[in-house]
């Protein structure tokens, strides 16, 4: 049913990283940190629709933050869940505050403690997802006449205002308290079946084939963010302090006493995250802070699937898997 799982973002888990080993006394810690309070807001959201999309029949394929290319651009999908009968296109909105819905301007104008922000308006932005989707689609089999439906879910408690209620889009248009009903209604407006269930599994193949995960630099992202603002060394798992020495083969802080063996794997991934998935052992040797190349040699081997080149010159490429553990 569920073939793209909700999962943490690949970027909300790289602003996580960055922030982690950028010091709170650093002009750009402020930015990242609002940069990751709104991922992380946005995130829960759309965690909160999965009690609703449980409900629906093993006939659903249901994909969380699918991001696909037009050849063009890429474009984001918060859910998407399809059926013989049609698809339907999900965006979350989970803005605090009064939100006026202004679509003579296309916008959505957010008034919260006295400041007033003003968005692209979702349902727009909806529909523009649905038509990009449907020519995906189209380039890759012949579904023309595939229904499609999409709904703007707004999952916060914020005070809604409608400047002109009439506008047919406004159906689109819902809560999360309301958001089973809806699913409810479309399914009893689709009966019938446009496509087998074998094909539609097909195409779910290629969607997840085609996906492309955002992934962020985070150096670009953050103009202000210099390499040098990155904390080196591995944290104590159990105090969060940086710095654990390397010894016999365990990892020892002198701050709390704690011994590890693995404390440098999620040191290793937050590196991956922040800086890519190519390292040598000199670089492996400056972010760890030891000394010991054979040491560095050993631990890259257990966390990477392949390397190129050789001696000194040797990458390693780190697997996002191997360093995907946790820690007690």
């Amino acid at each position: 049913m569920y073939r793209k799982p909700i999962e943490s973002p690949f970027h909300i888990n790289q602003l996580h990283a960055c922030l982690n080993r950028v010091s709170t006394q650093a002009v750009i810690w402020k930015e990242i940190e609002s940069r990751y309070k709104r991922s992380l807001f946005g995130f829960k959201g759309e965690q909160s629709l999965i009690f609703f999309l449980d409900y629906l029949s093993e006939e659903f394929i249901i994909f969380h933050n699918l991001r696909l290319s037009d050849k063009i651009h890429h474009f984001q999908i918060d859910w998407l869940a399809m059926c013989p009968r049609f698809f339907l296109i999900i965006e979350v909105k989970n803005i605090i505050g009064k939100l006026t819905f202004d679509h003579n301007l296309w916008q959505l104008i957010r008034e919260s403690d006295g400041k007033i922000d003003v968005f692209d308006d979702p349902l727009i932005q909806a529909n523009k997802l649905q038509e990009q989707l449907m020519k995906w689609f189209n380039d890759h089999a012949d579904l023309s006449k595939f229904p499609a439906e999409n709904r703007v879910v707004i999952t916060s408690s914020a005070q809604l205002q409608i400047l002109n209620s009439e506008d047919p889009l406004m159906k689109n248009l819902t809560r999360t308290s309301a958001f089973g009903t809806a699913l409810k209604k479309i399914n009893q407006n689709h009966t019938r079946d446009y496509i087998n269930q074998d094909d539609l599994q097909a195409i779910a193949d290629q969607l997840m084939d085609n996906h492309a995960p955002l992934i962020l630099d985070l150096f670009s992202s953050f103009k202000n963010l210099k390499r040098t603002d990155i904390i080196k060394g591995v944290q104590c798992p159990k105090c969060h302090t940086f710095y654990m020495k390397r010894i016999h083969r365990s990892w020892h802080c002198f701050s709390c006493n704690h011994s590890s063996k693995e404390a440098h794997i999620p040191a290793l991934r937050d590196y991956y995250l922040i800086f890519g998935s190519k390292i040598t052992n000199k670089q492996c040797r400056l972010f760890l802070l030891i000394d010991s190349a054979d040491t560095c040699r050993r631990i890259l081997q257990s966390v990477s699937l392949s390397y190129s080149g050789k001696n000194r010159g040797r990458v390693y490429h780190l697997s996002h898997e191997l360093l995907t553990i946790r820690l007690t």
